[in-house]
C-alpha cells in the first residue's frame, strides 16, 4: 500500500512540477511578445525568400526584408520554428520577393527589425497543458492522501 501512495505521490511531484515549468513558458513568452507589440510598424518589402530543409519532413522559411527607413536588409528566420514540407509552397508564395507586409521596429535600435507574420505560436497552449498537467497533479496527490487515511476501499478490497 505503502509503495502505490509513494508511487503516486512521486506522479503528483512531477505532474505539479512540469505545470510550473509550462507555466513559466507562457509567462515568458507573453512578456516577449507584449514588448514586440509595443514597437512601431513600418512598411517591409521581402527581398529574397528560402527554405532551409530539415530531417524528418521539416524546413525553416528563411526571409531578407527592407523596412522602410532602416539602412540595410533584415535577414529573418520566422520564429525560428520548423514547419512542415507540405506548407512549404504556401509560405514561399505568401513571402515570395516583392511581397509587402508588416515589421516592427526596435525603437532604440538595439534588436533588429521583426516580420509580422502572424506564425508565432500563442501562449496559450501552454497555458492549456499547464492547468491539465496541475489537474493530474492534484488527482495524484489526492488519491496518495486518500490511501494514507485508515479504512479506505482499497485497503478494505484488499482486506488488509
Amino acid at each position: 500500500m505503502s509503495a502505490i501512495r509513494a508511487g503516486l505521490a512521486v506522479l503528483a511531484v512531477l505532474f505539479g512540477g512540469g505545470a510550473a515549468v509550462l507555466f513559466v513558458v507562457a509567462i515568458t513568452t507573453a512578456r516577449r511578445l507584449r514588448a514586440f507589440r509595443d514597437w512601431p510598424v513600418r512598411p517591409a518589402n521581402v527581398t529574397t525568400v528560402g527554405w532551409e530543409s530539415r530531417p524528418e519532413s521539416e524546413g525553416v522559411l528563411r526571409v531578407a526584408f527592407d523596412v522602410e527607413g532602416a539602412p540595410s536588409s533584415t535577414r529573418l528566420d520566422i520564429g525560428d520554428e520548423t514547419h512542415r514540407d507540405d506548407q512549404r509552397a504556401e509560405l514561399l508564395e505568401r513571402f515570395a520577393a516583392g511581397t509587402a507586409h508588416q515589421a516592427r521596429v526596435d525603437p532604440s535600435g538595439a534588436t533588429p527589425p521583426i516580420l509580422v507574420t502572424g506564425l508565432i505560436q500563442r501562449p496559450l497552449v501552454p497555458v492549456i497543458l499547464g492547468c491539465i498537467f496541475g489537474v493530474l497533479a492534484a488527482v495524484m496527490a489526492g488519491l496518495a492522501w486518500y490511501l494514507g487515511q485508515p479504512g479506505n476501499l482499497l485497503t478494505r478490497l484488499l482486506g488488509a
